[in-house]
């Protein structure tokens, strides 16, 4: 597959958190900030759901333990093609608890990170509305399903 059919393509972009800590995975942004974070992108296969695409990076590439997906899906137009949807899921472990390695699963320089904390930083996250969606999910005021985040 040509590089630009794989940028047409929808993607799935997975936060994973840990809910005792209100906090979310983040990996170093491949822009030239270097206080920048964001979340792995995960292209869709033809007729693939948002939540199998997210399962199958998460568990088969990444080796994560069993997963819960949150029926709270956002929903962004992608910005670096002007075709494609970029969807944010939020990911926690079935158990109660991530492995300790699960950080290095995902990524060597992964952290994590509160809303809180991030912008106190003044960290530059993408997608920008990723801590105003993650500070609904933590605070209870987004609805189940799909919404806009733009």
């Amino acid at each position: 597959m040509d590089d630009a059919h794989s940028d047409s393509r929808d993607v799935v972009r997975p936060v994973v958190i840990d809910s005792p800590r209100r906090q979310l995975l983040l990996i170093p942004s491949e822009s030239d900030d270097e206080n920048g974070w964001t979340l792995p992108t995960v292209p869709m296969r033809p007729g693939e759901t948002i939540r199998r695409a997210a399962s199958r990076y998460l568990r088969r590439t990444v080796h994560l333990p069993p997963i819960r997906i949150s029926p709270l899906i956002g929903r962004l137009s992608r910005r670096n093609s002007v075709v494609g949807v970029q969807f944010v899921v939020v990911v926690r472990p079935a158990a109660e608890s991530w492995p300790s390695a699960v950080r290095f699963a995902i990524a060597p320089e992964a952290c994590w990170w509160t809303t809180a904390e991030l912008r106190s930083a003044g960290a530059v996250v993408e997608p920008a509305e990723l801590l105003d969606f993650m500070d609904g999910y933590w605070e209870g005021w987004l609805p189940d399903g799909e919404i806009s985040l733009e």
